[in-house]
C-alpha cells in the first residue's frame, strides 16, 4: 500500500470524472439544442465530448514556480480560498455557491492570491456539479486583435469551436439565449489600455444580450468597473494558516527543507509574515527560498530579490530535478540587468505575452543597449524559460511566470534611471495609465526609493493640486478643475435595503492618478465618516445609478453645493492629507544639510 502513488491515483480519478462527465454531459445540456434534429443530437454529441476533452487537458493542469518545467495536476495541490461578499464569506469548493448570488459576477483580488487557479477548479467544477457549458477565456488574448474586431460573442465562439465542439452558428445562439453556459473570462486586468473600452462595451453588451448564462470575471483589483451596475463584486479572500499549511504538505519539493519550513510556519512565521504567506505566490516564494540559516525579507520587493536569486543559482526542488546550467554563461548580476531591462521595455509597452518573434526582437534590444555584456539570442530566451524560469512557454506564445516579477523589475531598473529621465518617463506615464491602482509596479518603485517618489514624482502634482486648493478650498471650482462629474453606486444590502454612494469621474488623470499614489503608497487611513447622510444624497439621484457620469449643473439642481462636498467629506481628507505631506517634503529640504550631522543622516 505504501507503494501507491496519490498523487497518480488523484490525477486517474480527476481524469476519469471528466472522462464520465464528457459521456454523460451531452444528456445534460442537449435541451439547451432542443431545436436540432437526432441526426444533429449525435453530431453535436460527440463534438461536445471532443470539448471537454480537450479543453480538460489545458484546464486541469498547471505551471508554478515550484512546477515550472511538468505541469502538475491542480487538484493535487489547489487549496480553496473563500471569496467575500457583502460581509460575508462564500465557500468556493462549488462553484454552485458562487453563481446562487447572481448571474454576473466579478471577483477581484491582488496578484498571485490565485484567481487563475480558481477559475480552472470554477471549468472543472461546472462539468461536476452543474448542467451548464463551461467557457474559460483567457482575456489576454484580446491584446492581439484590432479593437474594431473584438467581439465577445466570437470569442466565446471560437473558443467552443476552435477546441472541438463544432456546431453551426444558429444552435449557438439557440444556446446562448436559452442560459446554457458559465463563462469564466480571467485576467480583465491584463488588457492593454486602447482596448479596454471597447472589451468592457462588449462584455456588458453581450451579458445584457445573453443574461440567462453565468458569467464571472477575474482581475486585480480596478475603478474599471464603475458602471458595471449589473454585476455583482465579490473579493478573493487570502490564505488561512490551515490553508497555508495544507498548501505546502501538498506541494512536491524536497522533504526535508518541506518538513522544516512548514514547522516553521505553524510555529511562527506565518504569524510573523502574514501578508506574504497568506498569498500563494508569495508562500511559494518563502519555500523556494527557506534557509534555516536566512531570515525571510520584510519588504516585498525582497521577495522577488531572493526568488531570483533562487531560480538562478540552484537547481529544481521537485522529484523532477534535473541539472541545468546557464546556457549564457552570465553571472547573476549581469542576467539580472539584462533581465530587469527586458521587463522595463516591455511592462511600459504593455507587453506581457509574447511571440517568439517579438521575445527576440526584445533580446536584441537588451545586446544592443548592453554591448558590453555578451551573450547569443537562443542561449538567452532558453535561460529565461528553462534555467532560470522566469518566462513559461504555453502553446506557441510566452508569458512571464508571474506578472508580479515583470513589475518588480522594471522598478529596479527604472531605480537606475537619472533623475530627469525618471521624472519626464514617469509623469508621463502617470497622465497617461489607468494602472496605478491595479498593478505593483508603483508601490515596488516606491518600496525601492520612497523619498526619490515622493519628491520628484509625487511633489510637482500635489504642488498643482494645493495651489488650485488654496486658491478655491475644497468647492465645486476645486472639483470641477480635478472631475468631470459624479457617478451613483448602489449596493443592495442583505435584506434588499438599497444604500447610495458617490463617487467621482476623472478629468484631470495626471492629478487624479498623483492624490491616489500618495495616499496609496504613504499610509493613509480613511476615517470615519458620515455615510448615511453620504446615502440620503446619492440617494436622490436613484433613477441615475447605471454608472453614467452626471456633471455638476445636473447635480445642483438636485441638491446643494454644500451638501454635495459634505457628503464626500472622503474627498475632501485625502486631498488635505497629500498637500500636508507634500508640506513636510519642503520642510525636510529646509532643513537639510544645516548640520554635518544632518547630511550624515542623508548619506
Amino acid at each position: 500500500m505504501d507503494n501507491i502513488d496519490n498523487k497518480e491515483v488523484l490525477t486517474n480519478a480527476v481524469a476519469k470524472v471528466v472522462e464520465d462527465a464528457a459521456l454523460g454531459m451531452w444528456n445534460k445540456v442537449k435541451d439547451y439544442f432542443s431545436e436540432v434534429s437526432a441526426h444533429e443530437q449525435i453530431e453535436l454529441g460527440y463534438a461536445y465530448e471532443e470539448y471537454l476533452k480537450n479543453t480538460k487537458s489545458k484546464n486541469s493542469k498547471i505551471k508554478t514556480l515550484i512546477y515550472r518545467h511538468v505541469p502538475k495536476d491542480l487538484y493535487s495541490f489547489y487549496e480553496c480560498v473563500g471569496v467575500q461578499y457583502d460581509g460575508d464569506t462564500i465557500d468556493t469548493k462549488t462553484i454552485n455557491n458562487i453563481i446562487s448570488e447572481g448571474n454576473k459576477i466579478i471577483i477581484s483580488g491582488t496578484g498571485g492570491i490565485g484567481k487563475t487557479t480558481m477559475l480552472k477548479h470554477f471549468y472543472l467544477n461546472t462539468i461536476e456539479d452543474t448542467s451548464y457549458i463551461p467557457v474559460l477565456v483567457e482575456l489576454r488574448m484580446v491584446n492581439s486583435m484590432e479593437v474594431d474586431n473584438i467581439s465577445m460573442y466570437a470569442i466565446v465562439f471560437d473558443n467552443l469551436v476552435n477546441n472541438g465542439f463544432r456546431m453551426e452558428d444558429k444552435y449557438y445562439r439557440y444556446s446562448l439565449e436559452e442560459g446554457g453556459y458559465v463563462i469564466l473570462l480571467d485576467g480583465f486586468d491584463e488588457i492593454n489600455r486602447e482596448k479596454i473600452p471597447k472589451l468592457t462595451e462588449e462584455i456588458i453588451s453581450f451579458s445584457g444580450k445573453y443574461p440567462q448564462n453565468k458569467y464571472i470575471i477575474t482581475s486585480r483589483p480596478t475603478d474599471s468597473f464603475m458602471g458595471w451596475n449589473d454585476y455583482i463584486e465579490m473579493s478573493a479572500m487570502e490564505l488561512t494558516k490551515e490553508q497555508a499549511l495544507s498548501l505546502i504538505s501538498k506541494i512536491d519539493f524536497d522533504e526535508k527543507v518541506k518538513k522544516t519550513f512548514y514547522r516553521e510556519l505553524n510555529e511562527k512565521l506565518y504569524d510573523k509574515y502574514k501578508s506574504f504567506a497568506s498569498n500563494p505566490l508569495l508562500l511559494t516564494i518563502m519555500l523556494l527560498t527557506f534557509d534555516n540559516r536566512a531570515s525571510i525579507p520584510d519588504k516585498l520587493n525582497d521577495f522577488y530579490e531572493q526568488a531570483f536569486a533562487t531560480l538562478f543559482n540552484m537547481h529544481d526542488a521537485t522529484k523532477e530535478a534535473y541539472v541545468r546550467d546557464i546556457r549564457t554563461g552570465l553571472g547573476c548580476e549581469d542576467f539580472k540587468l539584462i533581465f530587469a531591462y527586458f521587463c522595463f521595455k516591455s511592462y511600459f509597452a504593455g507587453d506581457t505575452e509574447f511571440t517568439e518573434v517579438k521575445l527576440r526582437q526584445y533580446i536584441e534590444i537588451c545586446k544592443a543597449k548592453f554591448p558590453n555584456i555578451s551573450f547569443k539570442t537562443d542561449d538567452f530566451l532558453t535561460d529565461l524559460t528553462q534555467s532560470v524560469c522566469m518566462l513559461v512557454k504555453e502553446g506557441i506564445n510566452y508569458r512571464f511566470t508571474h506578472r508580479s516579477f515583470q513589475e518588480y523589475f522594471a522598478a529596479w531598473y527604472t531605480c537606475k534611471l537619472v533623475d530627469k529621465d525618471q521624472v519626464d518617463l514617469l509623469t508621463n506615464w502617470i497622465k497617461e495609465t489607468d494602472r496605478i491602482q491595479m498593478d505593483s509596479y508603483f508601490a515596488m518603485l516606491y518600496n525601492l526609493q520612497s523619498e526619490k517618489v515622493n519628491k520628484i514624482i509625487l511633489y510637482p502634482g500635489l504642488k498643482q493640486i494645493r495651489k488650485k486648493y488654496m486658491d478655491t478650498g475644497y468647492s465645486i471650482k476645486f472639483l470641477k478643475y480635478m472631475f468631470s462629474g459624479v457617478c451613483i453606486e448602489r449596493q443592495i444590502e442583505d435584506g434588499g435595503e438599497r444604500k447610495y454612494s458617490f463617487s467621482y469621474r476623472i478629468k484631470n488623470r495626471y492629478l487624479c492618478n498623483i492624490l491616489r499614489a500618495t495616499c496609496q503608497l504613504n499610509g493613509y487611513t480613511y476615517p470615519e465618516l458620515n455615510k448615511d447622510f453620504e446615502n440620503e444624497m446619492a440617494g436622490k439621484f436613484e433613477d441615475k445609478w447605471n454608472g453614467s457620469v452626471i456633471y455638476f449643473g445636473t447635480v445642483l439642481k438636485k441638491i446643494s453645493e454644500q451638501d454635495l462636498l459634505m457628503a464626500t467629506e472622503w474627498l475632501k481628507q485625502q486631498v488635505e492629507f497629500s498637500i500636508n505631506l507634500a508640506r513636510s517634503f519642503e520642510n525636510d529640504g529646509e532643513k537639510s544639510g544645516k548640520k554635518v550631522s544632518d547630511i550624515l543622516a542623508r548619506l
